[in-house]
């Protein structure tokens, strides 16, 4: 599955509210919606959706006096309803959505970083869709517990050094990132590499990582030793969050492709 066509310019916007730093800081911002082409995509696929890092919540006029619900519950729907129409795609069960983590903003909207439970994202994604894979971020929790595992069944499959065939896919993950194991979500940084190669050895289809590889140009911020053992293996699709790119794609030198979808969404159809 490689990408032939990355368009820069959104298809698509979407508005939502933003945590500010304090109690009635929080901004509306934009959600860009991107569409890429592909070579291919399985028969029972019309198009996969890619997104991480909705660190934010829908506008009060959305929420219609109820509590503001996560920006990834409302999601799916808005996506359903404003964007398929612009791309031909009228049956959700033939679409298949990858998560790369970091679902989570406070309900006050007055405090970045907050640590929660995405279950309800990932339920949200669950409903219209085929199939939801996809990892957690270091501010993803499931459950009342911080170190609880999701307890997902099929149509939802979480990955962790683990992998799954998806409509003919070859689907990989890795949970979390690089830092101090004894916080949430976080491993060092040579079981983070192992990992990697662990699932790397399966030679996926695409490959879902919330921390992940730099990219080729400046401000492409990422792991250069997640990079090269990427490019010493079989190319493959990469899917990332976690640090924000300006131009978010990059080819590598093997052939493997890096699509960035921090605080973004792609969706991916055939040429």
């Amino acid at each position: 599955m490689n990408v032939l066509a990355f368009e820069s310019e959104p298809l698509f916007q979407i508005q939502f509210l933003n945590a500010g730093r304090r109690s009635g800081e929080f901004t509306t911002d934009l959600l860009p919606i991107h569409q890429a082409k592909v070579d291919s995509l399985p028969d029972d696929l019309d198009a996969v959706i890619l997104t991480a890092d909705l660190q934010g919540r829908e506008r009060f006029q959305e929420a219609g006096g109820k509590p503001l619900r996560l920006l990834g519950e409302v999601l799916p729907d808005c996506l359903m309803k404003e964007v398929f129409p612009l791309l031909g795609l009228h049956d959700a069960r033939r679409i298949g959505a990858v998560l790369a983590g970091d679902f989570y903003t406070v309900p006050g909207l007055d405090r970045r970083g907050g640590t929660g439970d995405v279950s309800a994202v990932w339920r949200a994604f669950g409903d219209p869709f085929a199939w939801v894979v996809g990892v957690a971020g270091n501010h993803d929790t499931f459950g009342e517990g911080q170190q609880t595992r999701p307890r997902f069944s099929s149509p939802f499959h979480f990955l962790d050094g683990t992998s799954v065939a998806l409509s003919g896919l070859r689907v990989a993950g890795v949970s979390g990132i690089v830092g101090n194991p004894s916080r949430i979500q976080r491993r060092t940084e040579e079981d983070f590499l192992f990992q990697v190669e662990w699932v790397l050895e399966e030679t996926p289809d695409l490959l879902v990582m919330h921390d992940g590889p730099e990219g080729t140009e400046r401000g492409q911020r990422g792991s250069s030793r997640v990079r090269l053992l990427l490019e010493r293996k079989a190319p493959t699709l990469v899917v990332r969050g976690h640090a924000h790119w300006q131009h978010p794609f990059a080819e590598l030198e093997n052939g493997t492709q890096i699509v960035n979808v921090d605080a973004r969404v792609v969706i991916l159809v055939r040429h």
